[in-house]
């Protein structure tokens, strides 16, 4: 065994995936994938969370290079069609050096008071302060390890062997998506992982603007007293278990959720992860909590986050509003309202997405242009279970994002969906009963609770592609009474689809053959009757 090289710099290594203009994929750092983002498509990586991450750490690197106070600076940015080179070389003359994975003292988004031969067992009489080394698996969520369930990971924890480049990518999804994972171990600055809603433009650089923030839209709990320091600029050690109560928002972006410290070992492999060949092996690491937001610090309004205020119940009615998170089985166009329209009393779109639609109102967009957004979150039972991660695009013709009326609309046709998904599930079960096991014990078993839930879901499935329709026709602002009809009569023929198709699947006995019957005439009874109700008629 060798020692390994002592740098590898994410400013100047390739880690980065990326997709080209022309299609093509590439590996690039950071200052190169910065000088080049008018030329990059966008980020690209199998992993929605490292796209993310990714994105994030771009942002905040640009966020510190500009520094834009108002509007009209990013703006002005947009029309330079690239980032500034001039500006790329002096942020990397001033901090370069300070992106190396492997430093011995100050190692990228880790802690520098643990060396890097910290894996080893200390000799008899000796004992060192840091926890005992984990298996790299623990970056990944998607990796098992440890307690975590393996479904096609066919490799024990100790089998992971990771090269330079992938522990960066996992490195890098630490700040956003850290849960919480059993005792003493919090989740990052936001709390269980939110939605983060990313403006993905026509190109890397224009996506990476539009994530530019002046200070009118920052959190307003950041510190204005710590709003330079950030992970290349600040401390370069990690406190463990540590509670901080004043957070800066270039630090936010790069929050120390965990205590970590690669152990890399000159080793010629391949890496478990990519598959690439590499001379540098890392296999464990330490990994323990790190900051934590005190409780009684105020609500963390992350720029690319929605937030939804609780409905009051009782006490409830005092609770601040939440962060928008994935929720099991609903789709993400079902939180169009709350991710990008205008903001109502209980529920705020992102701040980043407020911007735009100033940036919007200011002309430095296109009001025929159509804004796209990357949405990707993490759902979890807001412990440590994990179960998967969401990641798919919004698109809001500009004129939408800063129309109070287009967000009422809206809100009505989300409304009304969900009362025609109401009107078919009450109509199923009224029609189809329960069947009771063998033994008679168990009365929640019901013989078609599964029929049932694949007919919500082709519901939706169904409504999917005609809401985007219906979203691109509402832009017209002078068909919007016949663009909300259509919409209706839409939902009660993709309902009455829906459920005929349920029904088919009860069975062809005499009983079941009258239920269908039966049952279908109640539907489509009842979902006539709603669509008088919508309209007044």
């Amino acid at each position: 065994m060798t020692d390994p090289p002592s740098v590898f710099n994410l400013w100047t290594a390739p880690w980065i995936r990326v997709t080209r203009r022309d299609g093509a994929g590439a590996e690039l750092g950071l200052g190169a994938c910065l000088a080049e983002a008018h030329a990059l498509a966008g980020l690209h990586d199998p992993s929605p969370l490292v796209a993310a991450g990714t994105h994030r750490l771009l942002t905040a690197m640009l966020q510190a290079i500009y520094a834009p106070q108002d509007l009209a600076e990013i703006a002005t940015v947009l029309r330079a069609g690239q980032f500034d080179p001039v500006k790329l070389d002096g942020f990397a003359a001033q901090y370069a050096d300070r992106f190396d994975l492997f430093h011995p003292t100050a190692p990228f988004l880790q802690t520098g008071d643990v060396p890097l031969d910290g894996w080893k067992k200390p000799e008899k009489g000796q004992k060192h302060d840091w926890a005992d080394p984990k298996p790299i698996a623990a970056l990944f969520v998607e990796v098992p390890a440890e307690t975590n369930r393996s479904h096609f990971h066919h490799v024990t924890d100790e089998g992971h062997k990771l090269c330079a480049a992938c522990c960066a990518r996992g490195l890098v999804t630490i700040a956003a998506f850290a849960s919480s994972g059993g005792a003493g171990i919090r989740p990052s600055i936001n709390g269980v992982p939110p939605i983060y809603v990313l403006p993905a433009g026509s190109s890397l650089f224009e996506s990476l603007t539009l994530s530019l923030i002046t200070q009118g839209y920052q959190p307003p709990t950041a510190d204005p007293q710590r709003a330079n320091l950030a992970a290349w600029s600040g401390q370069t050690t990690v406190g463990k278990g540590t509670q901080v109560s004043a957070v800066g928002y270039l630090e936010s972006l790069t929050f120390p959720a965990r205590r970590m410290r690669l152990y890399p070992q000159g080793v010629t492999t391949t890496c478990t992860h990519c598959g690439a060949a590499t001379q540098v092996t890392v296999s464990s690491l330490l990994f323990e909590m790190g900051h934590w937001l005190s409780e009684g610090s105020a609500l963390w309004e992350d720029p690319f986050a929605a937030f939804r205020k609780p409905k009051s119940k009782g006490k409830a009615a005092d609770v601040g509003p939440k962060p928008i998170r994935p929720d099991e089985g609903k789709a993400l166009w079902r939180e169009y309202s709350g991710l990008l329209l205008t903001e109502r009393d209980d529920q705020l779109r992102p701040r980043i997405v407020q911007q735009i639609a100033k940036l919007i109102d200011r002309r430095a967009l296109h009001e025929t242009q159509r804004v796209r957004f990357r949405c990707i979150g993490l759902r979890t039972d807001g412990k440590a279970k994990i179960f998967e991660w969401l990641d798919e695009a919004l698109e809001a013709p500009s004129a939408l994002l800063t129309d109070d009326d287009a967000a009422q609309y809206i809100d009505n046709a989300l409304g009304r969906a969900d009362e025609a998904r109401f009107i078919l599930e009450s109509s199923f079960d009224s029609h189809f009963r329960p069947e009771r096991d063998r033994g008679g014990r168990n009365e929640k078993l019901a013989r078609f609770k599964t029929v049932r839930a694949r007919m919500t879901a082709d519901y939706w499935r169904r409504l999917a592609p005609l809401f985007r329709r219906f979203i691109v026709d509402l832009a017209d602002g002078a068909t919007r009474e016949v663009t909300a009809l259509a919409w209706a009569a839409t939902l009660v023929r993709e309902g009455k689809q829906a459920f005929a198709t349920a029904a088919d699947q009860v069975g062809e006995r005499a009983d079941a053959l009258r239920a269908r019957v039966e049952a279908q005439a109640t539907c489509h009874r009842r979902l006539a009757a709603k669509r008088k109700e919508w309209f007044g008629e």
